[in-house]
């Protein structure tokens, strides 16, 4: 049997990057994957991958940013699928590289609100369907920004990213109990269209030299180490921050 037979997953910025990987892959090891996303191309898109292959998926569009918005979602998703097995919450990110001076002031609740405050509505609009199965997985996807200060990051990200990190060991302590493992991915320097398209070339060599392994990670790399976590598995495994970095926290 398949990883994931039978299991309804749920995988927020699903349409590109990590997200996408995630979604693929998980689809691959059986599960029923919902790929939710605000972009609807992008996610339409990923759903023909995995029905090309015999995956089964779905397609939820969602405002992350709304309460009303994501509850609405997950509790249509639950009554649909019958139970959410597990959560991967990839959406987020950062528009640009910008330090703390030229950090414009009404762009902190932006990228706050669509990292941090999106995964407090997350976590609080599933936990109530996995308290009622008393079975769950809950992973996000953080960054080596809320890690290590030695690569510029903006502030507002940075910030966002090491509230999740918070967020991640205080959820594990509340629902432990029921069943309910939650855990965060702390990836560096993926190539995903997105981040690729922010940086120069210079920024790629800088962090080709820096990183042990000499590159930049590939989405699936990062997957692999989430859908362990979304696994049963990993059913001893929680509140903990995985660093798939490629060793660039050691230096």
């Amino acid at each position: 049997m398949k990883s994931f037979e039978d299991q309804c997953v749920v995988v927020t910025g699903s349409a590109t990057g990590i997200g996408e990987a995630c979604a693929i892959e998980l689809a691959k090891e059986g599960a029923n994957v919902v790929i939710m996303d605000f972009n609807k191309q992008g996610a339409e898109d990923v759903h023909q991958k995995i029905k090309a292959f015999g995956g089964k998926s779905i397609v939820a569009v969602a405002d992350l940013n709304s309460w009303e918005a994501t509850q609405s979602k997950i509790d249509e998703i639950a009554k649909s699928e019958k139970a959410i097995h597990a959560l991967i919450h990839s959406a987020g990110g950062f528009p640009n590289y910008v330090n703390l001076l030229d950090c414009p002031i009404d762009a902190w609740d932006s990228v706050v609100n669509s990292n941090l405050r999106s995964m407090f509505f997350l976590l609080k609009a599933v936990a109530p369907h996995m308290i009622k199965q008393q079975y769950g997985r809950f992973v996000s996807v953080s960054s080596m920004a809320a890690r290590s200060g030695t690569n510029p990051n903006p502030p507002h990200y940075t910030a966002a990213k090491g509230g999740m990190l918070a967020l991640t060991r205080q959820a594990a302590k509340d629902l432990g109990p029921y069943g309910i493992t939650v855990n965060a991915v702390a990836p560096a320097n993926v190539a995903t269209p997105r981040t690729n398209a922010i940086r120069s070339p210079e920024r790629i060599a800088h962090i080709q030299k820096s990183t042990p392994v000499g590159r930049l990670a590939e989405p699936e790399e990062i997957a692999n180490a989430i859908i362990f976590l979304a696994s049963r598995k990993a059913s001893y495994v929680t509140g903990i921050t995985m660093d798939v970095n490629g060793g660039a926290t050691m230096i």
